[in-house]
């Protein structure tokens, strides 16, 4: 190959530094070339490629417009969604969902471990650990996957040896090790949303529990803890309406896709089965779009802000952490003293 390397510290676009997203991503540097030529192929990536491709076209030949749904929650495969489409999920707070994360992996774990449920743990385990990194590999080794992919994969891990789950503990040491592989990884925008998100879950959503039963709201609540602000700040709005838009669609979301893995295992034996399969999943699939689509049309549902402001990001995120550092001293003072009252 011969070309001119770029500078990628040098490489900004109007005010977004480029350079540090490519960096970010796991790129070394950006190379503009006429000519190159193709020395040997992978066949271990041809193949998964492969796989990754027969899904996707499968996927838009049964379910025709509903195909680009699927493929991004399952594939990871954005492209094909229109800007309406993403509007109106961002408009819900429900963009999350269009992002390949914890939600879909420990969907997929569900069902793997299900269906391999009659074998020997540790043969359990190691099947769903190398299904689950080929999966990872398929899609994509994005900060937001990488994470939901070794996250499950502890925990499943403790639940197997029958070991206490630590979820931050686990979070940290991921979020370690991919800072420590690529320290731009940080400036990442689905590393910061992923970590924050599942952070602002572990921690807040059993006290918002404690006064809220509903599952679905304490932790749609909890997330937005610590994700609002970055929202605010790279995005310039903020979804009002986003608990609503969680409970529309959440419950929908696992359903949604194990008919489609469903469907597509099905196809190539018995396509009566898969048509009915792909009846109920299309019409459901519909029905979330339609109460999505009447949410974000709703105006006070949603606020743009023109020029957010990095000062209020600060604030807000040296107010919730300090709060956060000051009940965990508390809790380990109370801990202490129960300690050494038990010891007297």
């Amino acid at each position: 190959m011969k070309g001119n390397l770029k500078d990628l510290d040098k490489l900004n676009l109007d005010d977004f530094n480029y350079g540090r997203y490519i960096k970010s991503c796991g790129y070394k540097g950006l190379i503009n070339s006429n000519y190159f030529n193709l020395i040997g192929q992978n066949k271990f990536y041809i193949n998964l490629g492969k796989i990754k491709i027969y899904m996707r076209d499968t996927f838009r030949y049964l379910y025709k417009d509903s195909s680009n749904f699927i493929n991004s929650c399952l594939l990871g495969i954005k492209d094909d969604l229109s800007e309406e489409e993403k509007d109106m999920f961002s408009k819900t707070g429900t963009s999350h969902v269009l992002a390949i994360s914890g939600l879909h992996t420990g969907i997929l774990c569900v069902l793997i471990a299900y269906i391999i449920r009659g074998i020997n743990k540790i043969y359990k385990l190691f099947i769903l650990v190398i299904i689950m990194a080929l999966y990872s590999i398929m899609v994509g080794f994005s900060p937001s996957i990488t994470r939901a992919v070794f996250f499950v994969t502890i925990m499943y891990l403790a639940i197997f040896l029958f070991r206490k789950r630590d979820g931050i503990t686990t979070l940290s040491l991921i979020a370690s090790l991919l800072i420590i592989n690529n320290p731009y990884t940080i400036y990442n925008i689905s590393f910061q949303l992923s970590f924050l998100a599942t952070l602002s879950i572990l921690y807040f959503n059993k006290i918002i529990k404690r006064k809220l039963k509903f599952d679905i709201i304490s932790m749609t609540i909890a997330a937005n803890i610590l994700t609002m602000p970055i929202v605010y700040y790279i995005f310039g709005g903020i979804a009002l309406l986003s608990i609503l838009g969680n409970i529309v669609i959440i419950p929908f979301i696992g359903i949604i896709m194990n008919l489609s893995l469903f469907s597509i295992l099905l196809f190539e034996i018995n396509l009566n089965i898969t048509k009915v399969i792909v009846y109920i999943n299309k019409n459901l699939i519909n029905m979330v779009y339609y109460i999505l689509d009447k949410l974000s049309k709703i105006e006070i549902g949603y606020i743009e802000v023109e020029n957010p402001n990095i000062i209020y990001v600060i604030i807000y995120y040296v107010l919730i952490f300090s709060y956060m550092i000051y009940k965990e001293i508390k809790t380990m003072k109370e801990q202490e003293n129960e300690i050494q009252g038990y010891c007297l």
